[in-house]
C-alpha cells in the first residue's frame, strides 16, 4: 500500500486541499493496488462520495468475492445511495456464521427488511445476530426497541433490564424513557415511574414528559400528574392529547374549576376536537351548569356525529330530565351516522314512558341479546315484559338480573318472593 502517498492526501483534505486531494485519489485509484484502491473506497466514503466508491468497490467485490470486509463496505455505499435492493443482494451473500462481520451484516440487514414495513424479517435478522454475540450490548438494546416497534413490549421489558443491569452501558444509552415505556405498556406503572423521572431529569422532551405525566394519572399520582402536565404543556401548548388526563388529574385533586380551566385552554389551541367539548360537559355538570353541560355534549356530537361517548352523555342527562321526546329525536339524528345497542335501549325507554308500549317492546327486544348480562337492562326489561302481561318471559329475566346483581335487595326480595 501506497502509504506515504495516502498520508499526504488525508493531511491535503485536513488541510482543505480539496481539490488537490481528489486529483491524488484518483490518480492513486487508477495507478495502485487493489489495496490502495479499498483505502480510496474508505475514503471517498468519508467524504460522502458514495458513488465514486461503488465504482471501485463493485469490481473487488466480484474480484474478491466472499470477500466480507468489501461486501459490507459496498453494502453502506448502496444505501447511502439508497439502492436498497442492491444492498440486501450484496449482504445476503456474506456468510452470516462469521462471528467477526456475520452481527454488523445481520444488523444492516435488519435495518433495510424494517425501512421495507417487513419487521418479522428484521427480527429474525437481530435475533440471529444477538445469537453470534449474545454478549452485544448494541444487539441486545437494537433487539428491544424492535419489540417496541411491534408492540411486543413484555419482549423488550427483560432486553433493558438486562442492559440496565450493567451501570456502564446504562450511562453510555438512552435507557430509561424506553425502558420506562415498555414497562408502562405492560402495566407496570410503579416501576416505570422512576425510570421515566431519572430519565426526564436527563432531558425532558415532550415524549418522556407525557409518559412520566400519563403514568402517574395511571397510578393516581395526581399532583404529580398535573406538575409534570404543566411542565409538558408551558413547552409545548399544542400537545392537545394532554388536556384530557391534565384535566382528569385535576378534577381528582378536587380541583373541578381549574379542570374546567384547563379544557377550555385545550379547546383554545383545538376547537375541533370532540374529545374536550365532551370532558367539558362533564366538568360543567359538576359545577352544577346543567345546561351548559347539554350545550357541550350537542357541540361534541356536531364535530364528531360517532361519538357514542357523548351521545351516551347526552341522552343521559336527556332521560333524566324525562324529556323522551327530545331523546328519541337526538337518537335519531346520532343513527344517521353511527347505530350501536345502547341507542336502542334509550330509544325503548323512551317509548315505554310516551306509553308507546308495542314499539318500547320491539325495541327492547331487538337489543335482548347484546345486553344478556347487563342487570339493569335485564330489571328494566323484565318489569315491562310482566307489565304487558308476558309474566314467564319477565320473570325469566328478572331472576338473571337478580343472579348478576345480588347486591339490589329490592329486586332478590322481589324474585323470591315471586318464586315462593
Amino acid at each position: 500500500m501506497n502509504e506515504q502517498v495516502l498520508k499526504e492526501i488525508v493531511e491535503g483534505l485536513e488541510h482543505g486541499h480539496t481539490s488537490e486531494a481528489l486529483a491524488s485519489l484518483e490518480q492513486l485509484e487508477k495507478t495502485g493496488t487493489d489495496e490502495d484502491r479499498l483505502a480510496v473506497a474508505d475514503l471517498y466514503i468519508e467524504l460522502g462520495l458514495s458513488d465514486r466508491a461503488v465504482d471501485i468497490l463493485s469490481p473487488l467485490y466480484v474480484d474478491y468475492a466472499g470477500n466480507a470486509g468489501v461486501a459490507l463496505l459496498l453494502a453502506e455505499c448502496y444505501i447511502d445511495l439508497d439502492r436498497e435492493e442492491e444492498a440486501i443482494t450484496v449482504l445476503e451473500q456474506v456468510d452470516k456464521t462469521d462471528s467477526e462481520n456475520g452481527p454488523r451484516t445481520l444488523v444492516l440487514l435488519a435495518d433495510l427488511y424494517q425501512s421495507q414495513g417487513l419487521d418479522e424479517v428484521a427480527l429474525a435478522k437481530l435475533k440471529e445476530a444477538r445469537s453470534l454475540a449474545p454478549d452485544e450490548p448494541l444487539l441486545a438494546y437494537g433487539l428491544a426497541e424492535l419489540y417496541m416497534t411491534l408492540g411486543a413490549f413484555d419482549q423488550a421489558v427483560p432486553l433493558f433490564a438486562e442492559i440496565a443491569a450493567v451501570p456502564a452501558l446504562r450511562e453510555e444509552l438512552p435507557l430509561d424513557a424506553l425502558y420506562a415505556e415498555s414497562l408502562a405498556m405492560i402495566g407496570e406503572f410503579e416501576e416505570a415511574i422512576p425510570l421515566y423521572e431519572r430519565a426526564v431529569a436527563e432531558r425532558s422532551d415532550l415524549h418522556t414528559l407525557f409518559g412520566l405525566a400519563m403514568t402517574a394519572h395511571r397510578v393516581g399520582l395526581h399532583q404529580k400528574a398535573v406538575e409534570t402536565f404543566q411542565q409538558l404543556i408551558a413547552q409545548d401548548p399544542d400537545y392537545t392529547s394532554a388536556y384530557v388526563p391534565y384535566a382528569e388529574s385535576q378534577a381528582e385533586l378536587g380541583l373541578t374549576k381549574e379542570a374546567l380551566n384547563v379544557i377550555k385552554q385545550g379547546m383554545e389551541r383545538d376547537d375541533y376536537n370532540d374529545e374536550l367539548r365532551t370532558m367539558e360537559a362533564l366538568f360543567l355538570l359538576k359545577l352544577g351548569d346543567r345546561q351548559g353541560s347539554v350545550n357541550a355534549l350537542r357541540e361534541a356530537l356536531a364535530l364528531n356525529p360517532e361519538s357514542l361517548l357523548a351521545a351516551e352523555r347526552l341522552l343521559a342527562l336527556l332521560a333524566e330530565d324525562e324529556d323522551h321526546e327530545a331523546t328519541i329525536e337526538t337518537i335519531s339524528a346520532i343513527e344517521e351516522h353511527v347505530t350501536a345497542p345502547i341507542l336502542t335501549w334509550y330509544r325503548a325507554r323512551s317509548l315505554y314512558a310516551l306509553e308507546d308500549y308495542t314499539n318500547a317492546m320491539k325495541q327492547y327486544a331487538q337489543v335482548e341479546s347484546a345486553f344478556a348480562d347487563d342487570a339493569l337492562f335485564l330489571k328494566e326489561y323484565g318489569f315491562a315484559l310482566v307489565e304487558e302481561g308476558r309474566r314467564e318471559e319477565g320473570q325469566a329475566l328478572l331472576r338473571r338480573a337478580a343472579m348478576f346483581a345480588p347486591e339490589d335487595a329490592d329486586l332478590v326480595d322481589y324474585v323470591e318472593r315471586m318464586d315462593s
